[in-house]
């Protein structure tokens, strides 16, 4: 339908038209970025706690246009052909994200291409003039309608547990209570009892800052009208945060002296929820204060449906639609083929553990385990990252009288990780590194006895193997051992409660069939884009010994018990060998 205006033809759309093409839109712009799409969400479903607002931000921005919809619609739309470039630039980085280096293929950088192919359509379909009341909208939904990966929150996060614990530490202590604070740790001493807090990633605010953040700059946008408003509004989420989360980590160590279950479990998150209402109501308190500090006289707002309009463009609508669909539909076919033509999965499959890792044997030969394994809390699971693990202390019937602390964890279905290490955890729990870098050393783990495979390789190099009699079936099985040379990462700690003792924890991974100590190299092997299936398994061993013990005594002691562990750890984890066939077929 079109219609004279100033001697120019205008195109009017009806309304299902715009709605045919709006749909095919959405179609081709998921298909081309399906892979970022599928992902955001699947954070958003698992990690409900810390991104679940990320689901319900694209509809706040639909807000944020409805809100202006009537300056919107005063005038025409003019096409912009500078958006065309910005789409294919966006795409193009998209792209090379999905298909480059190892380096490139990360969560933020690849929404940087979807955030940039998104404005580059608005700014070609709609228009410079738009743009005037759509950047906003634009820029809060690529900001906020995303998550942030573990690798940029790392450090942030690490702050904020310091601050929380710092915070209940003098919180608590107002209030009469005897605390100590050792780390990202406090222990409340009550009736001659102590009551432990750990001050876990999950207690860090970041979760409650993220969501503050997204809700500061919403209410600035549409509750306030100038921008010292807007920007102070937005400044007080961090601290309104930060010391809504101090309140609530209070508040769970005073219900732990009641009973210890409050400070874990269902009750803990349920008293982070509860404490959104308080703090919601002093950020309208803010909000009120930022609009009353000055009075002004004869300011009434303006009715965003003073002007009625409807969807008018200046050029054909029909081609512009079809120009943008037929360019990201293109796109689209053009990721699929060259995803298949280099072999590239941009999705990792999970490969679960073949047996759970408590099948390990109590006794290992002269290593014997002590006492019962060790089961994390719900927090505890959460700061972790997986449900899959084994904690467990074992002790030597000779030669070494120490007590060794093993850990195992095991990750799957990952694209990006961050290993948790001994280097930042323990700092966490008031232990004090005594090196200012961990330290790499050679291990031992008995490879002088293992055999090759020459029928079985990967990447030209034959899998080791070690024949194994498993006690359930009483039939000896080839057990395919990881590739590459041991090495363990060591760091040395002292601690307030341990006087002139130390503790030497030291990790290694296991990722994909190989095996590597440097948590930085875990993308390298786990997160290969050739691969279709990703696995990694830490293992760390943790060794309390006097001021003489050394990094080369701890060493020895991990090497005997870990000739015996590690053919039992393969035995558990997911046959390589096997995989990589079906990577293959």
């Amino acid at each position: 339908m079109t219609q004279d205006r100033s001697n120019t033809v205008m195109h009017t759309p009806t309304s299902q038209q715009l709605l045919l093409w709006s749909g095919l839109l959405l179609v081709a712009f998921a298909w081309v970025f399906w892979d970022f799409l599928q992902r955001q969400v699947l954070f958003a479903i698992k990690q409900q706690a810390d991104w679940g607002h990320t689901l319900i931000i694209p509809f706040i921005a639909g807000y944020f246009v409805w809100l202006c919809r009537g300056p919107l619609l005063e005038k025409p739309f003019h096409r912009a052909w500078f958006g065309i470039v910005i789409l294919i630039l966006g795409l193009a980085w998209y792209t090379l994200c999905a298909l480059g280096p190892m380096a490139l293929h990360h969560h933020n950088l690849m929404g940087f291409g979807v955030g940039a192919s998104l404005v580059g359509i608005v700014l070609f379909l709609f228009g410079w003039r738009s743009m005037k009341y759509l950047w906003f909208p634009l820029l809060y939904l690529i900001i906020f309608g995303q998550t942030i990966s573990d690798r940029m929150m790392e450090v942030v996060t690490f702050k904020l547990q310091d601050i929380a614990s710092i915070g209940s530490y003098y919180g608590l202590s107002f209030f009469g209570l005897d605390v100590t604070r050792s780390g990202n740790t406090l222990d409340i001493l009550y009736n001659g009892e102590i009551y432990p807090l750990n001050i876990a990633e999950a207690c860090s605010g970041m979760r409650m800052l993220m969501a503050f953040f997204a809700l500061g700059v919403a209410m600035a946008y549409t509750g306030l009208r100038h921008f010292w408003q807007r920007a102070i509004l937005v400044l007080l989420a961090v601290p309104t945060a930060v010391f809504v989360n101090i309140l609530r980590v209070m508040t769970l160590g005073i219900l732990s002296i009641a009973d210890s279950g409050f400070a874990t479990g269902d009750f803990h998150t349920f008293v982070g929820t509860l404490w959104l209402i308080p703090a919601f109501l002093i950020y309208l308190g803010i909000v009120w204060l930022l609009k009353n500090i000055i009075i002004e006289e004869g300011t009434e707002a303006e009715d965003p449906n003073s002007t009625k309009g409807s969807f008018e463009f200046k050029q054909s609508t029909s081609i512009g639609f079809v120009l943008i669909i037929g360019l990201l539909a293109t796109s689209a076919a053009g990721l699929q083929i060259g995803v298949q033509a280099l072999n590239v999965y941009l999705h990792k499959n999970p490969v679960y553990p073949r047996q759970d890792l408590a099948v390990i044997p109590s006794t290992l030969g002269t290593w014997k385990s002590i006492g019962d394994d060790s089961r994390f809390d719900k927090a505890g699971v959460e700061a972790l990252g997986t449900d899959l693990y084994l904690s467990r202390n074992y002790g030597s019937r000779v030669g070494a009288n120490a007590k060794v602390q093993l850990h195992i964890a095991y990750y799957t279905g990952q694209i990006d990780a961050v290993p948790h290490v001994p280097d930042r955890c323990m700092v966490a729990g008031g232990f004090v590194p005594l090196t200012a870098e961990p330290v790499t050393v050679a291990l031992d783990v008995g490879e002088a006895s293992w055999l090759l495979d020459s029928d079985k390789e990967l990447e030209g190099q034959p899998f080791p193997y070690v024949r194994k009699l498993n006690k359930v079936t009483g039939i000896e099985e080839v057990v395919y051992m990881p590739l590459g040379d041991f090495e363990i990462r060591t760091t040395e700690f002292s601690h307030p409660d341990l006087g002139d003792d130390r503790v030497i924890a030291g990790y290694f991974f296991v990722a994909n069939g190989k095996t590597t100590a440097y948590p930085e190299r875990i993308r390298l092997l786990a997160f290969d884009p050739s691969s279709k299936y990703a696995y990694y398994c830490k293992v760390q061993f943790t060794i309390r010994g006097n001021a003489q013990f050394s990094i080369d005594e701890f060493c020895t002691i991990v090497s005997d018990l870990s000739s015996e562990l590690m053919p039992n750890i393969m035995a558990c984890l997911p046959d390589w060998v096997e995989i990589t066939k079906l990577e293959t077929n």
